[in-house]
């Protein structure tokens, strides 16, 4: 082996060495966008969640005694009478599915496994090991549990599927629905998240 070859095999095991460094120090920047991103969406919680986009006729232009008029609004070329309606809202489960990273969307795409990475693990003080993974694991659970929640809430929540006033809003976070049960998962994968940044050096 010549003495070119041996600075040569160095410096591909130092580059490796850097770009490891350089690619944990990626992943780490990643999960710290990655709890900024939980702490976001739980302080707007209200408005993640409450979708007051829908357009409902007035209940009392539906009853019988107002056929003409109600004739009358609909004979309008088919176009919508935006003074003859009430605005209404659901309960909405996108924009949370999209911050835990379930539909492919933001920095939890992939943090387990980010977490679990050797050069990742390798930054932590080998006395710490065990309460790392630790809280890696109540962290995958919490976000398992906060996409299953979730995904139930958009389907079999009564307030995803019906409108309420917007007057109701405020009403509709104080319950325990399935959504109102991922903010809980939320809450405690996000608390397990920092746990997780505060042991690398």
């Amino acid at each position: 082996m010549t003495l070119l070859s041996i600075l040569q095999t160095g410096t591909t095991k130092a580059n490796a060495a850097t770009s490891s460094v350089n690619t944990s120090g990626d992943d780490i920047k990643i999960l710290t966008d990655a709890s900024a991103a939980l702490s976001s969406l739980l302080k707007n919680w209200d408005r993640a969640t409450i979708d007051c986009t829908y357009a409902d006729v007035p209940r009392e232009l539906l009853e019988s005694k107002n056929k003409e008029k109600l004739l009358e609004k609909a004979a309008t070329s088919a176009l919508f009478d935006k003074s003859a309606s009430v605005v209404s809202c659901k309960m909405n489960n996108r924009v949370v599915r999209d911050y835990i990273g379930v539909t492919g969307k933001g920095p939890l795409v992939g943090a387990e496994k980010r977490m679990l990475k050797r050069n990742v693990a390798d930054m932590i003080a080998p006395k710490n090991l065990d309460n790392y993974y630790n809280e890696v694991d109540s962290f995958s659970q919490a976000l398992s549990r906060a996409s299953s929640l979730s995904y139930i809430a958009g389907v079999a929540d009564f307030d995803s599927v019906n409108n309420f006033s917007e007057d109701e809003a405020g009403q509709k976070l104080e319950g325990n629905s399935n959504l109102q049960q991922a903010k809980a998962a939320i809450m405690d994968a996000n608390t397990a998240l920092d746990k997780i940044l505060l042991l690398f050096p």
